[in-house]
């Protein structure tokens, strides 16, 4: 470590020289509020004002309350579902211009700019918006309170919830999430394959489940790899509220008509969109929690498990998954003991799916096809 400044009234030290670089190394970002950046419209952004921000070593800016749109695009004239966007504030080094706002799907810097003349300060999802009041109780179009029609009261526009900054975001990548509050960021979609060994949260994407082989551990295995993991029951609850309950004979308010024989995209439904933004978590496919218990029924089986008796299981039933690899066995009183809760109701469970909705009966060993996952992460 080193002096950076020293108090020299002759400016013969260089130390002492505040110049632009060495004020961009000091600042670098200062903010009124980690939240400098909110939805303040289906279709824009405010900025606030009296942020201090540098862009590289030559430019230190000030910004003024500011709005965002469309019109900021660096490719385009219109935001498209299922996208997440960037923002960017951007320096001409013209030093009679102000700093510039772009905002861009490239996540390094927009089209026009570099890395050394702009700067990431946030971003957003854009995707399906539930209509609900200040206290985030959904509505119905006239404003009424789970009023009649309010299932369908959805459209499309910046999903308030998912606006992050470099002050107020997830610990993991913040693409394709919502913040559900109390610290907790969960993903908007059910975790589809990214392609290495991790899980993304995207939308018009098969889910991913047993039918690729993943267990409750390779999901808590992937969603490590991401920086995230598996939701608990409570915080369920909280990212699922305001999703439509399902409904056997129609898939109109969520993927649960009985007649269904398979998991299709995420988001194909409008209205399974819960009151923070949260994508079909009522119905398409069972996701694991967090949560583990004990199983209440004592079951015998005569080939792993022959007697209510604490031991070993004759044969390990862990060894299942994706990664099939000697993991250990399990010291149980009875056969499958152990299970992990699982909520939200499959394709096929019509109207027993729902935003409170709870299996407690199968083992985190299992493959299904009818259970996948969406991870949560703490708050940077």
């Amino acid at each position: 470590m080193s002096r950076l400044l020293v108090d020299d009234v002759t400016k013969t030290d260089s130390r002492a020289l505040l110049n632009v670089s060495k004020m961009a190394t000091i600042s670098d970002i200062v903010t009124p509020t980690n939240q400098y950046l909110y939805a303040s419209g289906a279709n824009e952004l405010t900025l606030v004002e009296n942020c201090v921000i540098s862009v590289g070593a030559a430019g230190v800016f000030k910004t003024g309350n500011t709005v965002l749109n469309a019109a900021n695009l660096d490719v385009g004239s219109a935001f498209t579902v299922g996208c997440d966007y960037y923002v960017y504030i951007c320096d001409s080094r013209v030093d009679a211009q102000d700093e510039q706002y772009v905002i861009s799907l490239n996540s390094t810097y927009p089209t026009g700019w570099n890395a050394s003349n702009s700067r990431k300060i946030g971003g957003f999802h854009y995707g399906r918006c539930r209509k609900v009041d200040g206290n985030l109780q959904p509505t119905n179009s006239s404003g009424v309170i789970f009023g009649t029609g309010w299932e369908s009261a959805v459209s499309n526009g910046i999903v308030p919830r998912s606006v992050w900054t470099l002050g107020h975001r997830p610990k993991c990548n913040p693409e394709g999430m919502v913040y559900i509050g109390g610290g907790t960021w969960v993903d908007i979609y059910l975790n589809s394959d990214d392609g290495e060994m991790g899980l993304k949260s995207e939308y018009n994407c098969a889910p991913m489940t047993g039918t690729e082989g993943m267990n409750w551990y390779n999901f808590v295995e992937r969603l490590a790899k991401s920086g995230k993991r598996l939701p608990d029951y409570a915080e369920f609850c909280a990212y699922a509220f305001g999703s439509p309950a399902g409904l056997d004979d129609a898939n109109t308010n969520a993927w649960s008509a009985t007649t269904n024989s398979g998991r299709d995209v995420t988001g194909s439904v409008v209205n399974a969109v819960s009151a923070v933004g949260c994508v079909d978590a009522v119905g398409r496919v069972w996701e694991w929690l967090n949560d583990l218990i004990t199983r209440a029924e004592h079951a015998k089986n005569t080939e792993n498990h022959p007697n209510e008796a604490w031991g070993w299981d004759t044969n390990t039933p862990l060894k299942t998954g994706e990664k099939n690899y000697d993991v250990g066995n399990i010291y149980q009183y009875y056969y499958n003991s152990l299970a992990a809760l699982m909520a939200g109701g499959g394709w096929g469970s019509g109207a027993r799916c729902g935003a409170r909705a709870v299996s407690c009966n199968d083992y985190p060993w299992d493959v299904s096809a009818y259970t996948g996952a969406r991870g949560a992460c703490d708050s940077l």
